[in-house]
């Protein structure tokens, strides 16, 4: 079946046909940005009800990859390939990439115990001679490298993941909380613009200076004890962060 059209008998929703087919057309910037996606015009493309096209628009929406404008319509957001909405919980960026149909790649390197700096051990909490699981992770999208991560991770000592364990799940608190119970209850982020050093540059093919998000992210498991510190480094044109506030 040809891009862009529907398959009844996939047994996929059409709602999320749809919505696949325009976060496709988002993301790779061939929807143009100027002009809204109407119920009307998708009513006509796609020969369906109102509710897929309703349903495909709000996710979309919600994910941060169109944007409603009052008396206007809906458009596409511009500027980045990939968006975390604010639901998708700490560590689990590399599952949702996958789920949204990315293809994402992780190469996990480094993993060893190690004494953290000073900083780290501060916003932890932590002796000065305790030793950490310590290891970077790298996803790319399309071959494209999106996120460096350095991760320190509070585990017992026989958690000894290989390279290849933590590539494959993702995140090493989806394995220790299936091997040991231990499991996140909430985490602090930090976020800020810092401009790419010659190593940033090398990593994801950018000029040196060039503008990252950093987000510095502290891990606390259920009860409230620090389990763990990342700082990640994102390629910014192509990563739109979302957060959610409540008063």
């Amino acid at each position: 079946m040809a891009f862009g059209e529907l398959d009844s008998s996939s047994g996929v929703p059409l709602y999320r046909q749809i919505k696949d087919i325009l976060r496709t057309e988002v993301t790779e910037r061939t929807a143009d940005p100027r002009k809204p996606m109407t119920e009307a015009q998708l009513l006509q493309r796609f020969k369906v009800s109102r509710a897929p096209i309703r349903q495909a628009l709000k996710e979309l929406a919600d994910e941060g990859y169109v944007y409603r404008k009052q008396g206007k319509g809906t458009f596409p957001v511009t500027g980045a390939r990939v968006h975390r909405p604010a639901d998708v919980r700490a560590g689990a960026l590399y599952q949702y990439l996958s789920e949204s149909g990315l293809h994402p790649a992780s190469k996990v390197s480094g993993v060893e115990r190690v004494e953290p700096p000073a900083p780290i051990r501060q916003r932890l909490g932590i002796e000065a001679h305790e030793r950490l699981l310590h290891f970077t992770r790298l996803i790319s999208v399309e071959g494209e490298p999106l996120v460096e991560a350095s991760v320190y991770v509070r585990a017992p000592e026989d958690f000894d993941p290989a390279p290849a364990d933590l590539e494959s799940q993702g995140s090493a608190f989806v394995l220790l909380e299936r091997e040991f119970g231990i499991t996140l209850e909430r985490s602090e982020h930090e976020a800020w613009a810092t401009a790419a050093t010659a190593e940033h540059a090398a990593t994801f093919d950018v000029r040196e200076g060039s503008p990252l998000l950093v987000i510095e992210t502290v891990f606390f498991t259920t009860g409230g004890l620090p389990a763990g510190w990342r700082s990640a480094v994102h390629r910014a044109e192509e990563f739109k962060y979302r957060f959610v506030t409540h008063h």
